[in-house]
């Protein structure tokens, strides 16, 4: 990534900061809750606790929506709409021609503390290697287009950074024992990606667990999704589910707190993080 992109980047997260903490201001002046700011767009709760902060953009005609409601004076107004018109600005990952399904769940990830993922024939997208990312969407070409694979494998490993950032995103994964034995790309690829992920596991942000065959029926048999949690306590947390057509962020309280359910009902039923590793070994060593 290039320092004009990253520099472009943090400008616009700046600008959406901002003015979300404005919107913020504004709303509580005129003793609105944020249940009355989500009537005003016909959107989730959740949603308009991203904007205000900072985490997810406003569109100008949300923008002018909450402004009139809110009784916003003429000045403040255009300062406003300026600062919405430079927080439009291209986020890194429109470089790389993410589908507009998955963009809005890239930039959550960006600013989020803690995720929780749980896949079941896939390794996750932030351990993947780089050659079985490329494997992974030249299958999928029903939702990538042949030209863009390069680009979707390279923003793939540009969202990996997360994990060494300062602070780091905590990652916690439960993967289904299938997607190790699955041979993605054959068995070079896979030996290269098993022992990526056991090196990535050495650091202490992240945790694998194993969901293994012998574990029957779980409570997630038809879908894998993630998690993300963010710092401020009175953020809530939001959830992506993934399809085979593509795939929807989930905001609303309830499915969101489904999923966490979900997620800690697999892990209890998972192998511990380090008899994962050893079944990963075993797993590795013994691909032909």
């Amino acid at each position: 990534m290039t320092y004009e992109i990253v520099k472009m980047t943090a400008m616009s997260s700046a600008r959406q900061r901002q003015l979300g903490s404005w919107l913020e201001k504004l709303r509580k002046q005129q003793g609105y809750d944020v249940e009355d700011a989500a009537k005003v767009l016909g959107c989730s709760v959740s949603k308009i606790r991203h904007i205000e902060a900072g985490r997810s953009k406003v569109k100008k005609t949300e923008l002018a929506k909450l402004l009139h409601c809110y009784k916003a004076p003429d000045d403040v107004r255009e300062q406003l709409e300026a600062t919405q018109a430079d927080a439009e600005q291209r986020g890194w990952w429109e470089s790389y021609r993410v589908p507009d399904w998955f963009a809005p769940f890239v930039e959550f990830e960006s600013f989020a503390s803690e995720a929780y993922n749980f896949e079941l024939d896939l390794i996750p997208g932030l351990l993947q290697t780089e050659r079985y990312a490329y494997e992974v969407h030249r299958a999928g070409r029903y939702t990538t287009n042949p030209p863009d694979i390069q680009r979707r494998v390279k923003a793939r490993m540009e969202r990996q950074r997360r994990l060494d950032e300062n602070p780091p995103l905590e990652f916690r994964a439960v993967v289904a024992e299938a997607a190790f034995h699955r041979l993605v790309g054959g068995p070079e690829v896979m030996r290269e990606q098993i022992d990526a992920v056991i090196e990535r596991c050495q650091l202490s942000n992240v945790i694998l667990q194993v969901l293994p065959f012998k574990a029957g029926m779980h409570a997630s048999p038809s879908g894998t999704f993630i998690v993300l949690a963010f710092s401020r306590p009175d953020d809530e947390s939001i959830g992506f589910m993934d399809s085979p057509l593509g795939g929807h962020t989930v905001d609303k309280e309830d499915d969101v707190a489904a999923l966490r359910y979900v997620f800690d009902e697999v892990r209890s039923l998972a192998l511990p993080a380090p008899e994962s590793l050893d079944l990963l070994r075993t797993i590795r060593n013994n691909l032909a």
